[in-house]
């Protein structure tokens, strides 16, 4: 009876261990997810809108310091703890290395021509590869793992009815004069990944409830992406989900059905301003009130391309900016191109470019490989990273920035990232349902 009661005893004590655990992880990414919601940059282009982008000291930012106080201390926690382990794919190792060091030359290369402020460009990349030991210290077997996209997407779902909450109650933003639930890109790219994930869900859950659950967060994180009229992530979600569908192996029939809901409910609600935008995206057109803005576009790359023809081989530096011609009424001079590839080949030259494409090509390939490769459990979880990553990668070579100098996007990056790694070192997530 004695040997009963301590049984019991222990028992319970470990249970109380577990959750413990368990609440401290859900705070921590919690914390960490909602890096995602604080938009850094305002519409203007100016400052973040809250003060945790404000500066603090040596060019930092409060937010910055945060970070690298919380990664400090992951860092010193994985050190102590035996139990815990960092590990990255051999195959990704070499590219992102080669890239790193062309940051420095970069960085070089931009003091040499007179530049300043040499970490705006790549601090979102250094932030994120911060926290991606945030993540791996919490991710350290499949439980984890299951447990960290479970707390992900319940957050992006109560999100998600704040949102919707918000924008019924008069509290919008707007774009080209059309009332808009929100207009932030990288919270807006988050929400593509969500209704991804949870599209991919559904389909690998077994009981009709689970199914049930995941097909209406998919319909209402791909609603709200249509309902905010922004192109660049309506390419993200398209390219994202045809991905998706190449990837599934049965079934296309019904998910092309709860496609198809949540694009007759967008255009029901917007109407014209729905079909306007999707003619918009046509960029030889810039005559109507949707597609206005598609010069500007087509403009900016035209400085840039002009800019790297002028020094192809270094480019002209990080921390440095260039004199614009054709968009000189919307900004004199500018530091960053709608263009990633250009972008890259004008602030670190063209060895600079060529171990971008090998880092993202090879990050595909491996992500791809695992989605084919991985059990039944694992699948849902890195076909969606795959097609999110491959679908953003795509967007990027048009007329969107590089994702690395936004915190946000790369906060969001470094999870999946991280969250792949393990599933792809063999340890499956839980069934999604």
């Amino acid at each position: 009876m004695l040997a009963l009661r301590n049984y019991v005893a222990v028992s319970q004590s470990r249970d109380k261990q577990r959750w413990a655990y368990a609440l401290c992880r859900a705070l921590v990414l919690c914390a960490a997810f909602s890096i995602i919601f604080l938009p850094e940059f305002s519409r203007e282009g100016g400052e973040g809108l809250s003060p945790v982008y404000g500066k603090a000291v040596a060019g930092f930012r409060f937010i910055d310091l945060l970070i690298l106080l919380v990664v400090l201390c992951h860092l010193v926690a994985l050190g102590c703890l035996r139990s815990k382990r960092v590990s990255f794919p051999r195959a990704l190792a070499l590219p992102g290395l080669a890239f790193l060091a062309c940051i420095g030359v970069g960085v070089c290369r931009g003091y040499l021509r007179g530049g300043s402020n040499f970490f705006f460009d790549w601090r979102g990349l250094a932030l994120g590869i911060g926290l991606f030991f945030v993540w791996s210290f919490w991710m350290q077997d499949r439980d984890d793992v299951a447990a960290a996209v479970r707390v992900f997407l319940v957050y992006m779902g109560l999100r998600l009815g704040l949102l919707y909450l918000l924008y019924l109650c008069g509290y919008r933003d707007t774009v080209v004069g059309v009332s808009i639930p929100i207009f932030d890109g990288p919270i807006l790219s988050c929400i593509v990944f969500t209704g991804l994930l949870a599209f991919r869900y559904q389909e690998s859950a077994a009981r009709w409830s689970s199914k049930l659950a995941w097909a209406s967060l998919a319909t209402a994180a791909y609603l709200m992406v249509l309902l905010c009229l922004r192109r660049t992530y309506w390419g993200e979600l398209a390219i994202a989900t045809v991905l998706l569908l190449f990837l599934k192996r049965r079934n296309r029939t019904r998910s092309f059905m709860l496609l198809a809901l949540a694009v007759a409910i967008a255009a029901g609600l917007l109407g014209s301003s729905f079909s306007g935008r999707l003619l918009s995206l046509d960029v030889t057109q810039d005559n109507t009130q949707f597609s206005a803005d598609n010069a500007d576009h087509l403009h900016d790359l035209m400085d840039a391309w002009y800019q790297v023809q002028q020094s192809p081989v270094l480019g002209i530096g990080v921390g440095t900016s260039y004199a614009t011609w054709h968009i000189r009424r919307w900004k004199p001079e500018s530091v960053m191109v709608h263009n990633a590839l250009l972008h890259v080949w004008l602030k670190y030259g063209l060895a600079g470019l060529l171990c971008y494409l090998w880092f993202h090509l090879a990050l595909l390939r491996w992500l791809y490989k695992r989605a084919k490769t991985a059990p039944p459990s694992a699948q849902a979880f890195l076909a969606a990273a795959f097609a999110y990553l491959a679908a953003q990668f795509a967007v990027t070579l048009g007329f969107a920035p590089w994702p690395y100098s936004e915190l946000q996007l790369t906060t969001l990056t470094s999870f999946i990232v991280a969250a792949a790694v393990m599933a792809g070192r063999n340890l499956a997530l839980r069934s999604a349902s």
